[in-house]
């Protein structure tokens, strides 16, 4: 239709830098009055970018649907699984940073906290995705000693660590009327350690929580009703050829563990 001449062709795209070159002899004769033309011309793009740009700008709903569907993935033919043997989850921080990030990357599974021996089962069932990304906040991004705690440690966390240290503080039931807590010291001798990563057929838990059990038999009993005793067979081994580091012995005695805890299966 432009070769016929029944639409008029568009106006060239002009800037402050090709005016000269593209209008020719109209630029020299008025250059102040084609300057103002492209100016007018540059600024009614942008405006019609911003406008499309406003246009397109998704909803607060529709951009917490997109990241959910970009951190969702499918489980239906397996679940990869993760295992982290760690010291000391008393610590706020610590217990925020982990079920936030589960929750986020739609993590099921839990921690169980055995009060003897010391030690924190942190089971994770997921996407395979999701269990790369956990257990590199585990084993790399977790600050488990408090070092560096209030200095710069990269984008990801230095914006966030002060909001999960105060959305932790009510988790232990004591709430804010009372005035603000005291700091909680970081324990220098915590650890955690990845034992044992894999695939699962389906997921055994729908959720992930926190449990506490005063022994290790106790805590297998809780593993056994959701079908993964096996798991903390697994920790009790694994712990027992580290007992200088997590401070107790398979059948030790005293504080330590017997085998009546791994008989049990």
């Amino acid at each position: 239709l432009q070769a016929a001449g029944l639409v008029a062709p568009p106006e060239p795209r002009l800037t402050l830098s090709n005016f000269m070159r593209v209008l020719g002899d109209q630029a020299v004769m008025d250059p102040s009055q084609m300057e103002q033309k492209v100016t007018e011309q540059i600024q009614a793009r942008k405006i019609k970018h911003e406008k499309m740009n406003a246009e397109r700008k998704l909803t607060k709903e529709q951009r917490k649907d997109k990241r959910a569907r970009k951190l969702a993935e499918d489980t239906t033919r397996g679940v990869s699984v993760a295992l982290f043997l760690v010291q000391d989850m008393g610590h706020r921080y610590h217990r925020t940073k982990v079920d936030l990030n589960a929750q986020q990357n739609g993590i099921t599974g839990g921690v169980l906290e055995v009060d003897q021996p010391k030690l924190a089962l942190v089971i994770a069932e997921g996407g395979p995705k999701a269990i790369k990304r956990y257990t590199r906040l585990m084993t790399v991004r977790m600050k488990w000693r408090g070092e560096n705690f209030l200095g710069d440690d990269g984008e990801e966390e230095s914006d966030t660590e002060e909001k999960m240290q105060e959305g932790a503080a009510g988790e232990d039931g004591d709430g804010g009327g009372e005035g603000q807590e005291a700091p909680q010291k970081f324990n220098p001798n915590n650890a955690c350690e990845l034992i044992w990563s894999g695939m699962g057929a389906k997921r055994m838990f729908t959720s992930f929580v926190f449990q506490k059990c005063e022994t290790a038999a106790v805590a297998r009993k809780v593993l056994e009703a959701k079908g993964v005793a096996h798991f903390m067979d697994q920790v009790l081994v694994h712990a027992s050829g580290r007992g200088s580091e997590f401070n107790f012995k398979l059948g030790s005695g005293g504080t330590g563990i017997s085998g009546d805890a791994m008989d049990e299966s």
